[in-house]
């Protein structure tokens, strides 16, 4: 088949957190089992950017763009049409762009059919709420009124989603992860010796944006009530959002915490095994996460996992390889003291890591994928 992706953020920018690895992936097994893929994205920090290159096999087409945010108009339409018309499938990932709603209405005018993923953002949360509520009227609810499938990655926003379309055309696929890089996992010292810790010191860990729907301001509060004794809270990510960035730090600042909580920036490859190889408990405090890979690389890592259960991961983990508490202070820092302090009860809570390791595999998630877009090639009448 040909299998064309439109995304506005793909890999390797990964400042943007799990959607351009997660869509990477995806494209890079499809290739492995003979399709062509080919993805259509901008790029954020060369807004000229014009090129086709190879990534793992998945072309990637670079179209430039002019504006912000949801105001990011293509300035290269044709190479959009040519890209879908070129597609047997189209599969649009995101919301709050303006690149997937002209590639779904190039593949209405064209006969292409195409699968809208939302990635969690349906329902508007933390920022800009009337924004989206307006981008959804004016921009999603025609995308997925017209799309073939609408994608899941969790039961959590299946549900949402049916407030969107008929249930009968949302299709739950989870998220996978590439597992192969956690089967030697380094030594987590030299992680430890670039921050001037403690070799005894115990590590409380997040990796991901630092961003309000990712709740750092109430996690840091419950870190604070909990107080683990001779332990650090390490906030790595990308700080896009400088103004929420702030807001942590002076509520660290405020707290009193500044020798307990490290922040120290973005952490990728070999860098963000490290931290992981260090850390005693991973947190993914998040209002709403579509999935969470972040959490589930954790799993792989042999890390306890302490989350919300606004993540949609949620289920697979809770009680199987960690803990999944409410949305609320007293909880988190409850979580934290009983994956740390209750040796016994942290062990009941992950002892059964490997069967959840061997479910986060994308063996099944591209099986999915493929039995999906066989179903929906054919479905449209394509125009000359």
């Amino acid at each position: 088949m040909h299998i064309l992706h439109v995304t506005s953020i793909y890999y390797p920018e990964l400042q943007f957190g799990g959607p351009p690895q997660k869509i990477h992936s995806l494209g890079r097994e499809l290739v492995k089992r003979g399709h062509d893929v080919l993805v259509v994205t901008t790029h954020s920090a060369r807004p000229r950017e014009r090129r086709s290159i190879k990534v793992n096999g998945v072309g990637v087409q670079y179209v430039p763009w002019i504006g912000r945010g949801t105001r990011q108009l293509t300035l290269a339409p044709l190479a959009v049409w040519d890209a879908v018309r070129w597609a047997d499938v189209v599969h649009l990932f995101g919301l709050y762009n303006l690149l997937c709603p002209f590639a779904a209405l190039c593949a209405r005018r064209i006969g292409v059919p195409y699968l809208l993923e939302p990635l969690g953002m349906y329902v508007p949360r933390a920022r800009s709420i009337r924004a989206k509520r307006l981008y959804h009227r004016i921009f999603t609810e025609r995308m997925a009124r017209g799309a073939a499938r609408v994608i899941a990655t969790s039961p959590a926003e299946a549900k949402e989603l049916e407030g969107l379309i008929d249930k009968k055309r949302i299709v739950l696929r989870r998220n996978g992860i590439d597992l192969a890089p956690f089967e030697e996992m380094p030594d987590g010292t030299p992680f430890r010796v670039r921050y001037n810790m403690a070799l005894d010191e115990r590590v409380v860990l997040y990796i991901g944006r630092i961003s309000p729907i990712k709740n750092l301001e109430q996690f840091v509060i419950a870190f604070h009530q909990a107080s683990p004794r001779q332990t650090r809270l390490v906030l790595a990510g990308p700080a896009l959002e400088t103004d929420y960035d702030a807001r942590v730090r002076a509520l660290i600042r405020r707290l009193e915490l500044d020798d307990r909580v490290l922040m120290p920036g973005p952490l990728y490859g070999r860098g963000k095994l490290e931290a992981l190889a260090a850390a005693d408990l991973f947190v993914l405090p998040s209002i709403s996460e579509s999935f969470g890979n972040a959490a589930a690389e954790a799993v792989a890592a042999g890390v306890p996992v302490l989350l919300t259960e606004g993540c949609g991961i949620a289920p697979l983990i809770h009680s199987r390889a960690g803990l999944a508490v409410p949305l609320n202070t007293g909880a988190i820092a409850d979580g934290i003291c009983t994956m740390l302090d209750d040796p016994a009860r942290r062990e009941e809570l992950i002892r059964r890591r490997p069967e959840v390791l061997a479910e986060l595999s994308w063996q099944e998630p591209i099986d999915q994928a493929e039995r999906v877009y066989r179903e929906v090639v054919g479905s449209v009448k394509r125009d000359a």
